[in-house]
């Protein structure tokens, strides 16, 4: 072959070269601009350690990439490869190879909820904590004291108990994913009552009789107990720092009721209100010693801004509401007539 021809099949082969690239190229950018349907969900689990030619072959055998040779590539050049987030990732609908490497570089993984409802106890949301859907349980068998340690709850007031975590837990609805621990859920749901209980403390009534934001939580968790209804939170709220101030005793239900325990089988009796323990305040003055649940935002502005009045006394009218009193012979008027079913 002379240098002529040598030259002209150099030239023909780095055309088709050229042309071979130019093909590949426009047939990549169309692959990873091409959309595919998923018609029902597909869940992918990436865990930690996982490597990408993995994460890839899991994509492509549940049908959601098409080419995990480009899908790769395409990943390279967005530099991509080690940036992918463990979680657990749910595709429904139209994709490209793009959006799906997008959904996971950021992140979207599949969030559920859960909610520590308003007056619960530490008990109660341990419980929902190890019920959960798809979340680590890593408070088994871990003592009360154990389990604060380990959340490092802030500890911003004096003379609060370590082995006492109720009302420490705000009430409300929690998005976790698959990749938090039951402990992470608990200390963000302790830093927001903490947010709540400085905010409500500094918004307080001058006047209540309340010294501490320790305290305001105790008589907020009461105010839960006794009702849900917000108007009547407030009338409570007004019943106690009275009764507080004039240094007469809380006489309140749910505390005798809490200092119980799991002795209590729904029947408060008059021998209970006997009882000599810390929780009972129809024999002791002033607030328990501790929360016995964990208020609301409503509770806990009732308990820092009371509603005025000159009511002490207060009985459930059986319909969730309260009717409140002046004297004691309106108050046990008003206990025959909701409770006793008597009429004067």
């Amino acid at each position: 072959m002379g240098p002529l021809n040598r030259s002209r099949t150099i030239a023909t082969i780095v055309v088709l070269i050229c042309i071979l690239g130019v093909v590949v190229f426009c047939h990549f950018e169309a692959w990873k601009h091409h959309e595919i349907e998923i018609e029902e969900p597909q869940r992918l689990e990436i865990q930690l350690g996982d490597n990408f030619t993995d994460v890839a072959s899991k994509l492509h055998t549940q049908g959601i990439i098409q080419n995990v040779r480009y899908f790769e590539l395409l990943a390279r050049l967005a530099n991509s490869t080690g940036s992918i987030q463990a979680g657990e990732y749910s595709f429904l609908g139209t994709y490209t190879p793009v959006t799906v490497l997008q959904n996971i570089v950021q992140g979207n993984v599949v969030t559920r909820s859960l909610t520590f409802p308003e007056g619960g106890s530490f008990a109660e949301f341990l419980h929902i904590l190890e019920s959960a859907t798809k979340i680590e349980f890593d408070l088994t068998n871990r003592s009360v004291e154990t389990a604060l340690a380990g959340l490092k709850m802030e500890q911003t007031w004096t003379q609060i108990p370590s082995d006492h975590a109720e009302g420490w837990f705000f009430p409300d609805t929690y998005q976790y994913t698959t990749s938090m621990r039951a402990s992470e859920v608990l200390s963000i749901a302790h830093g927001k009552m903490l947010d709540e209980l400085r905010e409500v403390w500094l918004q307080r009534d001058p006047a209540t009789p309340l010294s501490t934001p320790y305290e305001l939580l105790i008589l907020a968790s009461i105010i839960e107990k006794e009702s849900g209804v917000i108007e009547d939170q407030k009338q409570i709220g007004g019943v106690f720092s009275r009764r507080l101030n004039k240094r007469m005793r809380l006489q309140a239900d749910p505390t005798v009721i809490y200092g119980l325990g799991d002795s209590f089988d729904g029947n408060l009796t008059r021998a209970h209100l006997n009882m000599d323990h810390p929780y009972n305040t129809y024999r002791n003055y002033g607030l328990p010693p501790t929360p016995i649940a964990a208020p609301s935002r409503a509770a806990l502005q009732a308990a820092a801004n009371p509603a005025p009045g000159d009511a002490l006394y207060f009985v459930a009218r059986g319909d969730g509401t309260s009717e409140f009193s002046a004297t004691l012979e309106e108050h046990n008027r008003a206990v025959r007539k909701y409770q006793l079913n008597q009429n004067d």
